[in-house]
């Protein structure tokens, strides 16, 4: 069993951009005091777009996914960096709880 010492309450913040804006995102996420964060790229999907596809050869309306797990205050920060991005390109943002486990 996992000592709950070992747990930190944090905040798990997901980002789905388009492909051609993930570089655009990282730098926000950056400008904003994000010190870590982990890309998926070319993921799949269906949203208002209709589906979005990851094995197009051209990679134009491909999607990545951006997992962060930060604190509330640095999690808040991001959201406010990411949101005017959104809003102009879209996009899909989650947050949530989450523990993260101290090694």
């Amino acid at each position: 069993m996992v000592d709950a010492m070992t747990l930190r309450p944090m905040k798990r913040v997901e980002i789905v951009v388009d492909t051609l804006h993930l570089s655009r995102a990282i730098d926000r996420l950056r400008q904003a005091g994000c010190d870590g964060y982990t890309v998926f790229p070319n993921v799949a999907g269906y949203g208002d777009r209709g589906d979005q596809h990851a094995d197009e050869v051209s990679g134009v309306s491909t999607n990545a996914y951006i997992l962060i797990a930060a604190p509330a205050d640095q999690a808040e920060a991001v959201l406010d960096a990411i949101r005017p991005m959104l809003q102009s390109y879209g996009g899909v943002c989650l947050v949530s709880d989450c523990q993260w486990l101290e090694h």
